[in-house]
């Protein structure tokens, strides 16, 4: 094998490969493997739980091939060269490969005209250890890349991928689609959020709960504005961004929980200013009580909105109508992490009693909503 590749292209390519392969790993988890073909290059990282394809077309092939070499060695060598500027840097980045070794050369040239070459040396694995997962086969929907990565800062927060396995389902991020809207929403069964954008899609129903390391995968891979094409298979996932494949499972065998209802049961609703709740919120990040569940009491009495714990007590007063008499007791931290995920002026408060949930919502566009459970008031 043997081929050469631009710098600029290389260090890009070696950056989006560090989303999946390990650094410290011995095993394939941390190796890429790489498959010269007659018109580009395909490079591959499996981790064993997700995957990343990336085909390179920027580049010259001598002799095809295919090898497979550790990849934190390459990152290191490849990231240290400053990338061509048309006087001074380095070009591109030839591979060589025998049976037991790949060797990569590089020429580096300064500002002078001097030059110094550089060259590395891997030892050769056996490619057939890095698993090749079927790489991508036809759209099911197609998503942009804003609105995904919107979504999931929206919703990770209320994700616990270590829940206990009776909860399965709950580890990942749902998305779901009807004619209107695709729901995106997780939770851990103490707090959920859910984010709702205009389903544009060819895709008008069914349900999908992605794992939680292929959410967190796909965000670092992605910029804003571009094409995301879905293909989802059983337990497989695969997205196809230009010349990218990142491949993932779907969490199957367990239902995603029906909370709809959930989020329309409540008698009352106030609307506050976001920044004037966080103020209200803010002083008891260091005061909450970790033995006692984080508990902070939320209550609304004729028209003031009290916060406190053992600890502090603050009062806001606020113009409500109907003269409401409502206590809770919140998770602290689950309520800082709510009111700031929603990206809204002003927040709706819906509620009921301190026996059921209560519900968040933006208030502009009601298309982010949130809710918490009680802790039983002492």
């Amino acid at each position: 094998m043997e081929f050469s590749i631009g710098t600029e292209e290389l260090q890009k390519i070696m950056k989006l490969m560090g989303v999946v392969a390990k650094a410290n790993a011995a095993d394939s988890s941390g190796r890429l493997l790489i498959d010269a073909q007659e018109d580009h290059v395909e490079i591959l990282a499996n981790n064993g739980s997700t995957a990343l394809y990336y085909d390179s077309y920027e580049t010259k092939i001598v002799e095809p091939g295919v090898v497979s070499f550790n990849y934190s060695k390459i990152k290191s060598f490849v990231s240290s060269f400053k990338i061509w500027n048309g006087t001074a840097g380095a070009k591109s980045f030839t591979f060589k490969a025998s049976d037991k070794a790949t060797t990569i050369t590089v020429d580096n040239i300064y500002e002078n005209g001097k030059v110094s070459k550089g060259k590395l040396r891997l030892a050769n694995f056996n490619p057939a250890l890095i698993n090749r997962l079927p790489k991508f086969k036809k759209a099911d929907f197609i998503l942009n890349s804003t609105i995904f990565r919107a979504a999931t800062s929206k919703v990770l927060y209320a994700i616990n991928p270590n829940m206990d396995f009776s909860l399965n389902a709950l580890q990942g991020m749902n998305i779901s689609f009807d004619d209107d809207q695709i729901y995106f929403v997780g939770s851990d069964s103490r707090v959920l959020s859910e984010y709702m954008v205009k389903n544009v899609s060819d895709r008008a129903e069914g349900s999908v709960t992605l794992q939680y390391d292929f959410i967190m995968g796909l965000r670092r891979l992605l910029v804003d504005d571009l094409q995301l094409f879905w293909e989802i298979d059983g337990h497989r996932v695969a997205v196809k961004c230009n010349d990218m494949v990142f491949i993932g499972r779907c969490i199957i065998g367990h239902e995603y929980p029906d909370y709809k209802n959930a989020l329309d049961a409540y008698q009352d609703r106030i609307n506050i200013r976001k920044d004037v709740f966080m103020d209200l919120l803010l002083p008891f990040t260091d005061i909450l009580d970790a033995e006692d569940n984080f508990r902070l009491t939320f209550s609304i009495k004729d028209k003031t909105i009290k916060v406190f714990n053992d600890q502090a007590n603050f009062e806001l007063d606020q113009d409500i109508a109907g003269g409401l008499d409502f206590a809770i007791d919140l998770n602290g931290r689950l309520l800082m992490q709510t009111v700031d995920a929603i990206k809204d002026d002003h927040i709706l408060l819906k509620f009921t009693d301190e026996n059921k949930v209560i519900i968040f919502d933006s208030s502009t566009f009601e298309d982010q909503k949130a809710l918490i459970t009680p802790l039983k008031r002492r």
